[in-house]
């Protein structure tokens, strides 16, 4: 087999006159080439939606994508590799209804159903991983090298995966040890703003053991949140190993570890700050299948340690700084299987977190929970429909109870009718219940709140898609009304400042995406409009665009260079409010357009130049992230089997 520049795969195979050839291939669509002599070419070209893709996020357990009740948009490799991202929050920020939501120093996280960040769950191979900054995982500290799709749910999601999950859930699955033969690859890139990155991976096993191992380092003058180059770089390096054991044909152990290391410096004032974050997460899981059941125990461990200092000087004070420890422990055993002819998704989730800060009360505290859920898939005919629910008790803030109703109709094999209603919720922080922080200079203080409840949304959606070998469109709607979300309080006649469960208020919204084939050229676009409101107020809520879009364009160009031009559209955007709610500033709209060739060279090589940003939009330093041009070059080694 051999890829050719247009993407698609060809087989060449020897077929007597009058035999029948059959190919499958899951995801790809195929045609004859005519060949001299006897040989038959089959070229398989990538359908622009595989729904036989497998994905997990959906129904924790691997199906179908054309099967799941749940809405998911895959992002897979190719698509990583084609917006030329190092990292994954800079692959989702070119999804269509994903926006951008970045600071410093909680770094680049994203907003879901204008859901910000802080209600976003993130997941590491379905594994919920620690390391928020005021709310925000930054997700520019996970490596994109290492991933081989990254999964997306929107809407609540609290059912199958308990807290965060208000706005979606975000799984970046990373890449399977499954090659027996010892194989390898190689990426360097080289850009502005002194971007400079390696990545390297190896893979190989024998009989039934098999691993991978992926390394990599990442600099660039700039920070997240962070509209400037002054003064300011982050780097960040990355080792990630993954085994897979298989004891029998059905019994499996996989294991994987992720090490992340990062320092961040950008200026405010005459002050140089600092921030050393160190990310952690490991897990050991066992698949065992006994006929149509299958058991899977998982045990998880994530850690987070963030330092946080400011200096006169460029290089920080080793003894200075507030730091802050999260550890994350959690044991899941899930079950799948049929139960009186019903398929069921089982489970119990116990969880531990720990946090150590200078700013928590008493430094230290622990939070404990347990959680049951279930799920039900019951089908007649094309029509499925399942009912679900998750139970959750917690040693610290009390109960909760998230139910969810599903159902999936095919009236014919591609079109899909999804709708789903649920409720999602968010446990209050560590800092929301147990912050205390005085500001002698100002006169001013912030206590937690131990008597938070966790915070509620109730959701409505429907989504209709229609696929072929060609073409998919996608439209979807949905509707959102959250209450007791925590916000600030006060201050009281001491000056004093808490947490109180008072926001509410609801997003709706609708998305449209869709790709179309035309001969070796693919063209992808999408659109999002998005109504979020604060009820008290009846304002819009800050940092969400009304209107966003994106569209993509790639295509051969001649011999082995194809070419890709993308457009992201960002609407006009509230960023500034007074005291009664009133949007006082508003950011303009803007169009980022990028570039990027790529070509394939011999030796298993391939060369890639981007420009992004070609039109040099630079919104100001009010919007939450760096625009300006940026142009790279790319090296990546890698043989074909």
């Amino acid at each position: 087999t051999r890829s050719d520049a247009a993407g698609a795969w060809r087989l060449h195979a020897a077929v007597a006159a009058g035999a029948t050839l059959r190919v499958r291939h899951a995801g790809y669509r195929f045609r004859l080439l005519p060949a001299a002599g006897d040989e038959t070419i089959v070229a398989l070209t990538p359908l622009p939606l595989a729904l036989d893709q497998i994905v997990i996020t959906a129904a924790r357990r691997a199906q179908r994508l054309g099967d799941a009740v749940v809405a998911t948009e895959v992002v897979a490799r190719g698509d990583i590799d084609r917006t030329g991202a190092s990292d994954v929050g800079t692959a989702l920020t070119q999804q269509t209804g994903v926006q951008l939501e970045a600071g410093v120093p909680s770094g680049a996280g994203v907003q879901l159903q204008g859901f910000g960040a802080q209600r976003v769950l993130i997941l590491l191979d379905g594994q919920p991983l620690t390391g928020r900054v005021n709310g925000t995982f930054d997700l520019s500290r996970v490596p994109a090298a290492m991933v081989d799709r990254i999964e997306i749910v929107k809407g609540p999601q609290s059912t199958l995966y308990g807290s965060d999950a208000l706005g979606g859930v975000i799984n970046v699955i990373t890449r399977p040890p499954d090659r027996a033969t010892v194989n390898g690859a190689l990426s360097l890139t080289a850009g502005s703003q002194e971007r400079r990155e390696i990545a390297a991976s190896v893979s190989g096993g024998a009989d039934r053991y098999t691993g991978t191992v992926d390394a990599g380092y990442r600099h660039i003058a700039l920070t997240p949140g962070v509209s400037s180059g002054d003064a300011t770089y982050a780097d960040r390096w990355d080792v990630a190993p993954r085994a897979r054991i298989v004891l029998d044909s059905a019994s499996t152990i996989d294991a994987s570890l992720l090490t992340i290391g990062e320092r961040q410096r950008y200026r405010v004032g005459q002050l140089y700050q600092f921030a050393d974050n160190t990310e952690l997460a490991a897990r050991v899981s066992l698949s065992l299948r006994r006929g149509a059941h299958r058991f899977t125990p998982v045990v998880s461990y994530s850690q987070f340690e963030h330092l946080s200092r400011a200096s006169t000087e460029p290089q920080p004070v080793s003894s200075a700084g507030d730091r802050d420890h999260q550890g994350l422990a959690q044991v899941q055993l899930a079950w799948n299987g049929p139960l009186h002819g019903v398929a069921v998704d089982a489970g119990i989730d116990a969880r531990r977190e720990d946090i150590t800060a200078d700013r928590v009360l008493g430094r230290s505290r622990l939070v404990s929970a347990v959680e049951p859920y279930a799920q039900a898939t019951v089908t007649f005919g094309a029509l499925s429909i399942v009912p679900g629910a998750r139970y959750t008790w917690s040693d610290r803030w009390g109960t909760n109870f998230a139910p969810r109703l599903a159902l999936l109709w095919r009236p014919t094999a591609d079109v899909a009718i999804r709708a789903a209603a649920g409720s999602g919720f968010r446990a209050p922080d560590f800092k929301e219940l147990y912050l205390t922080f005085v500001n002698a200079l100002v006169g001013y203080s912030v206590s937690g709140n131990p008597n938070l409840r966790p915070e509620r949304s109730d959701n409505v959606s429907v989504a209709v898609e229609r696929s072929g070998d060609r073409g998919f469109a996608r439209v979807s709607a949905f509707h959102n009304r959250y209450h007791d979300f925590i916000e600030f309080v006060g201050p009281d006649a001491t000056g004093t400042y808490t947490y109180g469960n008072i926001a509410e208020g609801t997003t709706s919204g609708v998305e449209t995406e869709g790709a179309l084939l035309i001969g070796a050229a693919r063209l992808d676009a999408g659109y999002a409009w998005l109504h979020a409101r604060d009820a008290r107020t009846d304002q819009p809520l800050l940092g969400r665009p009304e209107h966003s879009a994106r569209a993509s364009l790639s295509a051969p160009i001649g011999g082995p260079l194809r070419g890709t031009v993308t457009a992201l559209y960002t609407g006009s955007t509230p960023r500034a409010r007074d005291g009664a709610g009133n949007v006082t500033a508003t950011q303009p709209e803007f169009l980022r357009l990028n570039v990027r060739l790529t070509s394939r060279l011999p030796r298993s090589l391939e060369a890639t130049v981007g420009v992004d940003n070609v039109l040099d939009q630079q919104p100001g330093p009010t919007w939450p992230a760096f625009t300006g041009r940026a142009l790279s070059v790319s090296l990546t080694w890698r043989p074909r089997n």
